[in-house]
């Protein structure tokens, strides 16, 4: 199902940013900025963002009870990197902001990098094993994005790249 295209917004992005977005026929879903993206040793997608999106359905863009839902173990898929264009085109929508507090964290993020069949961490080191929930590290097209929603609201789950495949 696509995502509905609400208004566009123009933002600074910040880590705490909560932000909506209404898969067709689904209701609200939230999701939750955690990084953004910088230049240098410590992150390869300057300008991306590192993102949640959770699985706590809503009729409005208020999640209630506030924040008290947005937590790690409610993670509709695994994080994922993404460009501020979601925003800008309207697919998501910033509605609040709450500092980050390391509850609200995974305690260790995981992605499969396929340049070096390996998995790192969010600032693209390598770490000893997978841990889940594990994502691609690359930037996520927003078509691919779209249909990680889709499946995961479907209960279909995408096999994930191991550096066995």
């Amino acid at each position: 199902m696509p995502l509905i295209r609400m208004k566009g917004q123009r933002c600074q992005h910040q880590p705490g940013d909560i932000f909506v977005l209404q898969p067709e026929g689904r209701g609200v879903r939230f999701g939750r900025i955690v990084k953004t993206g910088q230049s240098g040793p410590e992150g390869r997608f300057p300008g991306g963002l590192l993102a949640y999106v959770y699985d706590v359905p809503a009729k409005a863009e208020k999640p209630d009870p506030p924040m008290l839902t947005l937590t790690p173990d409610r993670l509709l898929m695994p994080p994922f990197f993404t460009a501020p264009w979601p925003w800008t085109k309207g697919y998501f929508r910033t509605v609040e902001h709450e500092e980050l507090k390391p509850a609200d964290l995974l305690a260790q993020h995981c992605f499969f990098d396929p340049a070096r069949s390996a998995y790192v961490d969010e600032n693209d080191k390598v770490i000893a094993g997978r841990t889940e929930p594990c994502g691609m590290f690359a930037l996520a097209n927003f078509a691919l994005l779209e249909n990680q929603v889709d499946d995961a609201l479907a209960g279909r789950l995408v096999p994930a790249l191991s550096p066995e495949a």
